[in-house]
């Protein structure tokens, strides 16, 4: 009796079992449904923003390269070559300034007026420059801090006349958040994640949180209670594209959250950017 009591008492409950997801695992099923469906989306939006992000660059290295071609008949000083840097400056809201240097690094030539104290100054010893007059390449640089305060990044072109002659270099200073920052907000309008766009060396080149900006994350201080975070920023720099988790604060330093990334990548003249989309686990 005392078995067929037991026996009648599992067929009760069983049905329960079932309908409460207690068996065959339900839920989690529902759940890894839920986290495929997320996953999508997070990888959907973060290609809309890495392909429009490098068309951004692709477009700041047309008009750099343009200008280069454009001073090889005018010169890379004198008005009709101020003319070409003006032109430039106009043609993009991201870009600063446009300036000529001759092959002893010497600014010639400066764009917009409030750049013209620029000309005359020896830029030898700047990074960008310097590595221009020396590969006669086309490059972009990594972010560096400006004089009058925020960050810049630098596209520089050589310069040669008609008859081949190298003149000296061409170059941009652009405003990276000025470039990033209306294609993420488009892109995650109405959605619940973010993004933060860095260096291969963990330079913070955009996020949310404008405080970031800027800060090295395998040396910040900020970052030091964080331990996942390194590890983020080195899986990052060796993969151009990937995926991780990790703790941190919900933006606006609120509460600490766990958070999870899809990354690829953007970039120019080998310089390249991570393009990180993040939401909350």
């Amino acid at each position: 009796m005392k078995r067929l009591r037991y026996l009648l008492i599992f067929l009760i409950v069983l049905p329960l079992l079932f309908g409460a997801g207690c068996l065959q695992g339900e839920l989690p099923v529902a759940d890894g449904q839920a986290r495929e469906t997320r996953h999508e989306a997070m990888r959907a939006i973060l290609d809309n923003v890495t392909g429009t992000t490098q068309d951004s660059l692709d477009r700041l290295d047309g008009i750099a390269s343009g200008a280069a071609i454009a001073l090889q008949a005018t010169g890379i000083s004198g008005p009709e070559a101020d003319s070409v840097l003006n032109g430039a400056v106009a043609s993009h809201p991201a870009i600063l300034t446009m300036i000529t240097c001759d092959g002893n690094g010497t600014v010639l030539a400066a764009e917009p007026e409030s750049a013209k104290d620029l000309i005359g100054q020896d830029l030898s010893g700047q990074d960008t420059v310097k590595r221009a007059l020396f590969t006669r390449e086309p490059l972009m640089s990594d972010l560096f801090f400006l004089a009058q305060g925020g960050t810049g990044i630098s596209i520089a072109y050589p310069v040669h006349s008609s008859e081949g002659e190298f003149l000296g270099v061409v170059s941009m200073v652009f405003l990276p958040g000025e470039l990033i920052t209306p294609i993420v907000e488009d892109a995650v309008n109405g959605t619940p994640y973010s993004f933060q766009v860095i260096e291969v060396g963990a330079l913070i080149l955009y996020d949310p949180d404008p405080d970031e900006v800027g800060k090295e994350t395998f040396n910040e201080t900020l970052y030091a209670e964080f331990l996942e975070i390194a590890r983020v920023a080195r899986h990052s720099a060796a993969n151009r594209s990937g995926y991780d988790t990790y703790s941190f604060y919900r933006t606006g330093f609120g509460k600490v959250v766990n958070k999870e990334t899809f990354w690829s990548t953007a970039g120019l003249h080998g310089t390249e950017w991570r393009v990180m989309v993040i939401g909350e686990l």
